[in-house]
């Protein structure tokens, strides 16, 4: 019953004949079923006219049953939304008491008691809330003393990137990370080269975040302006001949994104105004350029012929997004205007809502419950930029400054430090704070040019003023405030997650030749076809204890080939009774071995991601483990490193186990608040 009724609501033809065997195959009586079966036959031939075809069992059985596909946008609340319009059209709200939509008090519990397996089935994003579940209760413990009535504001953000991620090997997503900001490590270079003999006021040329914005922009452009067809470079860039304007006047799209920029003279800019660009050259096409005669503006169809003869299929999906949004913004001859209302900041994803889902039933107990705050990006972002709070991240490590003392981009920063998260949560949380959890108040600070009553409403909020250029601004946060996010920043409390897992096997797919064994050691050999088509042979060199196949207890599949694969991923060090690496392969087995021999006790386990003190020694501090080799040595770094590099400070390479051992190294336990990390023990 279960399995056609799970054919018809997809959509899939049934037949009676189809059930009638079934029921038959599994022993249920068809007494019922025959009963019926005639009692529609005998109906049927009852009411059939001359000269037409009598219903036989052997046609019926065989008729096919389907039921419609249902598909579209919310196809089973489609009586709701009729339902909503009849009440629209009525003069009456959907969402009041009685309505279609009504909100009550027992959907809402419905609602909050759904499980995230029935409201997802993303297995990161089931995982994601599961880890924030953890953290939560951490937090409340070490922070609120375990009472969660000291609790009274959440403020939740989401990595938009987390679906996009989901399903991917950690190669996968590193590659896909790295073809994603590809663009602007590229464009930097080109600026660094072009500007590298360049000087301002004797030094250096500074290549800034807001340097590379311009010039990717530029970039995607060909390095041309629209409007004109004449080419400028990098130093135009810098010195200001050349800026960026707004593909659609700001004043009717609120958007500061690359894809709504072009880059083009000043002169032209200004001269622009607040046209689209298609209105403006088809209204001043052929003319010369006001303060620049030298230059005339395209003939509408040469702008057009430019416009679609940019690139757009390079690149990261992000970027080919971007220079096709450009170019749709570029031929659009009018903007229809949409007011920018407060519901557009308030509207959250998916999964902001379920994250505010488990908060909410995690504080559901509570005398007063805390206020849970989905900021959007839009405002974070404006607070970033006026705050300026990157520079806090140097006391923690010193490498986000550059050599002559100015903060790297944070593009930059990324790659350094996992302390650029908690930084963001430091925005979050103070924004959230100082800032009223309305969506009038954020429409007002993304707002670009507010006008006088705007200003007097946002000096309400306190952190609005005049600059002592009389700019009107977000003022910068106390300096105090300052001092403790630098303090706390430093005490790097970043955690990894380690799987308990023991289970499964991490082999390469691909089957390598044995060709000898000595010495531990094992030559293995793999053909494989070149982009050519002809065979090529790889040989190599691998630890036996790398191997699975080498030493087969009983016959196998590799051992008839004299074949072994190899095991790539350790699942960790076991530190008694001496260090002893454990491949991902029967974990369990190992480590119930190595119990046996450690008179009965478990043994001490170290993974990739664990945090270790080490109170003596050369090597004194806290560090994250970040490789554990067969050759019994650590790579390590400070517990905020995003990579090891080939060499540089906050890390060490090769080092032997014994000798940390030696010096009283010890794993450090760990919740998901972290360790507070002196400043001074890692350096």
């Amino acid at each position: 019953q279960k399995r056609f009724r799970g054919q018809f609501r997809k959509g899939q033809a049934v037949s009676l004949g189809k059930i009638h065997e079934a029921m038959t195959k599994l022993g249920i009586p068809t007494d019922a079923f025959e009963a019926e079966l005639q009692k529609h036959i005998d109906s049927a031939n009852t009411k059939v006219k001359k000269n037409k075809q009598q219903t036989s069992r052997e046609s019926l059985l065989g008729e096919v049953f389907a039921t419609p596909k249902v598909s579209g946008r919310a196809p089973f609340a489609r009586h709701l939304m009729a339902q909503a319009f009849e009440e629209v059209m009525a003069g009456k709200h959907p969402k009041e008491e009685g309505n279609s939509l009504c909100m009550t008090d027992k959907i809402r519990e419905q609602q909050l008691n759904r499980s995230l397996a029935e409201q997802t089935n993303n297995h990161l994003v089931r995982h994601r809330l599961l880890i924030l579940e953890r953290l939560l209760g951490d937090m409340v413990k070490e922070y609120a003393g375990g009472d969660k009535d000291r609790v009274v504001k959440i403020t939740v953000e989401v990595n938009r990137d987390l679906r996009e991620m989901s399903g991917k090997t950690a190669k996968e997503k590193a590659q896909d990370l790295g073809l994603r900001i590809s663009n602007h490590h590229a464009v930097a270079e080109k600026l660094e080269i072009a500007l590298a003999e360049k000087k301002i006021n004797g030094r250096p040329v500074q290549i800034t975040a807001g340097l590379i914005r311009k010039a990717r922009i530029a970039d995607d452009l060909g390095w041309t302006c629209p409007y004109t067809d004449k080419t400028f470079d990098a130093y135009d860039l810098l010195n200001r001949s050349v800026d960026k304007d707004h593909i659609v006047p700001r004043s009717e799209r609120a958007s500061d994104a690359l894809n709504s920029l072009v880059v083009t003279f000043s002169a032209v800019n200004k001269w622009k105004g607040k046209r689209t660009a298609w209105q403006f050259v088809e209204q001043e096409q052929g003319k010369p350029v006001p303060d620049m005669p030298q230059l005339s503006i395209l003939s509408l169809s040469r702008y057009k012929q430019f416009v679609e003869g940019l690139e757009s299929y390079r690149g990261h999906d992000d970027d080919k997004k971007r220079k096709k949004k450009r170019k749709e913004l570029m031929l659009l001859p009018t903007y229809e205007e949409k007011e920018f209302v407060p519901r557009d900041l308030t509207q959250t994803s998916q999964l902001v809502r379920l994250a505010a889902q488990i908060l909410k039933r995690a504080f559901a107990d509570c005398k007063q419950p805390p206020t849970i705050v989905s900021l959007p990006g839009s405002v974070t972002g404006a607070v970033r930029k006026s705050w300026k709070l990157i520079g806090c991240l140097s006391l923690a490590n010193p490498q986000v400054l550059d050599e002559n003392g100015e903060v790297k981009s944070k593009t930059d920063i990324r790659d350094i430090t996992h302390l650029h998260h908690a930084l963001d949560a430091c925005v979050l949380g103070l924004a959230a704070h100082f800032i009223p959890n309305n969506g009038r108040a954020w429409e007002l600070i993304v707002k670009r040019n507010p006008n006088d009553a705007e200003k007097r409403e946002l000096m309400t909020l306190g952190i609005f003023g005049f600059s002592a250029e009389n700019r009107f601004e977000m003022r910068d946060l106390d300096n105090r405030l300052k001092e403790q996010i630098r303090q706390r920043l430093a005490e790097k409390r970043v955690v990894q997650h380690v799987p308990a897992r023991m289970d499964g096997l991490r082999v390469e797919q691909n089957t390598w030749r044995v060709l000898s064994v000595k010495d531990g050691e094992a030559t293995i050999q793999q053909s494989m076809r070149g982009p050519d088509g002809k065979a090529k042979s790889k040989t190599t060199e691998e630890r036996v204890t790398k191997l699975l196949g080498v030493n087969p207890k009983g016959k196998g599949k590799l051992e008839a080939l004299k074949g072994a694969l190899v095991i790539p991923d350790n699942f960790g060090v076991a530190l008694d009774p001496q260090p002893t690496i454990i491949p991902f392969h029967k974990v369990w087995m190992r480590l119930s071995e190595l119990k046996t021999i450690n008179g009965g006790k478990w043994p001490r386990t170290l993974r990739n991601g664990q945090i270790i003190q080490v109170p003596a020694g050369k090597f004194k501090g806290l560090w994250r483990i970040f490789s554990s080799k067969a050759s019994l040595t650590f790579d390590f770094g400070s517990p905020d490193k995003v990579r090891l590099e080939s060499k540089g400070e906050g890390q060490k390479r090769e080092v032997q186990i014994k000798t940390l051992l030696k010096d009283g190294m010890f794993v450090v336990p760990t919740s998901f608040t972290g360790i507070a990390c002196p400043t001074t023990s890692s350096a």
